[in-house]
């Protein structure tokens, strides 16, 4: 099975167990979030029921069941949050998540070869693509991402819309 990183925790939230969480999946990832994974060290995925979940600004704040003080929960800071693939809400077929699009070969229409992308940062209205070289960023919107295609791990940009 393939587990996806939909999160981390990037510090613990008052005094009752609960964490704030970073996400790194669309919201709708979170909505109806009953149970995480948490990957430990050298080992396999362990599951966590997720005792209840809210919205706050950028991130969420999660409380897993049975982890009641920030001292049990301090445990758990820095740590990524895992779904299995399958679990994950099915997209439109011109929507991607980010894992699916990272290391994925962007080429020019013109035939050129920019690189892989590295990751993908949402910056709000748009996510960015950068790739391995660090200098390269490509907005991904419709304008200037011609097509991705899934199977042959390949993005095609409109040339004249990449500065160098």
């Amino acid at each position: 099975m393939e587990y996806v990183v939909i999160g981390r925790v990037i510090d613990t939230f008052g005094v009752k167990g609960e964490l704030k969480v970073l996400p790194f999946a669309p919201m709708e990832v979170f909505e109806n979030l009953s149970k995480v994974y948490l990957k430990r060290a050298g080992g396999g995925y362990v599951p966590f029921k997720v005792e209840r979940i809210k919205e706050h600004g950028n991130s969420f704040i999660i409380k897993l069941k049975g982890y009641d003080s920030i001292g049990e929960a301090e445990q758990f800071r820095g740590a990524h949050l895992f779904l299995p693939e399958k679990e994950l809400p099915p997209r439109e077929e011109d929507e991607f998540y980010a894992y699916e699009l990272m290391g994925m070969e962007v080429w020019t229409d013109k035939g050129k070869k920019l690189g892989k992308v590295k990751r993908v940062e949402d910056l709000g209205i748009y996510d960015m693509l950068i790739l391995e070289d660090e200098k390269t960023m490509i907005p991904f919107v419709g304008d200037i991402v011609l097509q991705v295609d899934r199977e042959g791990r390949r993005i095609e940009v409109k040339e004249e819309m990449i500065v160098d």
